[in-house]
């Protein structure tokens, strides 16, 4: 009885630590000599590279920066990817991402076969540019 209380109180713990370290990694851009690299990590509002815990918003850059992520090469996991209205996010042929939740308002050029969606997706424009 005692064990079954211990692990059942472990198991909510961990849970409830991985859910606190999910975190939103907004998209900054316009680094010099690295403006559109997705794996520059002064590009982004936590100042790392985002990866499997991060909620990754692309929003519309257009009157500050107007450098949009480039995704080049390798395969990035993230747990969300939301392009805001009127952003761009852009994958190179060898690079694909992995994600829980995809929501796409703006443009995904090259993701129709490069994101793969392991959870809901929600476009609300064509994801083929």
């Amino acid at each position: 009885m005692i064990r079954t209380a211990i692990a059942t109180i472990c198991f909510f713990a961990l849970f409830s630590i991985n859910l606190s370290a999910q975190k939103t990694n907004v998209w900054n851009g316009g680094f010099p000599g690295h403006e559109n690299d997705w794996h520059f990590s002064k590009n982004w509002s936590l100042g790392k590279t985002p990866d499997v815990f991060d909620n990754v918003v692309i929003p519309d850059v257009s009157t500050t920066t107007r450098r949009y992520p480039v995704l080049a090469s390798g395969e990035v996991e993230i747990a969300s990817l939301y392009v805001q209205n009127g952003a761009t996010i852009t994958l190179m042929q060898p690079a694909r991402i992995s994600v829980e939740n995809f929501n796409c308002e703006g443009t995904c050029k090259g993701c129709d076969l490069r994101i793969l969606v392991e959870g809901a997706k929600t476009t609300a424009t064509a994801l083929r540019q």
